[in-house]
């Protein structure tokens, strides 16, 4: 099977123009990340995308020296911002 030579363009910026035709190969969408696989020459062999991952994704990623509930300590996050917040406001009031 051919290989067919798909060329891209680099800005000035350092962003790259993918081709439709290889974005369509790879199923990548605007705001993917590429993960770039280099060989002992450091010559490209593989392009992988990479996937968005939501906070929920890497929970656990990382040990915590405490045990909580997800939803609990979203909850405590939310009460605790919307204290600051309030807080802020009273103050910016005061004023």
């Amino acid at each position: 099977m051919a290989k067919q030579l798909l060329s891209g363009k680099l800005t000035s910026k350092g962003q790259l123009t993918i081709p439709v035709e290889l974005r369509t190969l790879l199923n990548i969408k605007e705001g993917d990340r590429l993960a770039f696989v280099l060989d002992e020459n450091e010559r490209i062999i593989e392009v992988q995308p990479k996937t968005k991952k939501s906070i929920r994704g890497v929970m656990g990623a990382l040990k915590s020296t405490s045990s909580i509930d997800v939803d609990v300590a979203i909850e405590l996050a939310i009460t605790e911002r919307a204290k600051a917040l309030a807080s802020g406001l009273k103050e910016s009031e005061d004023e």
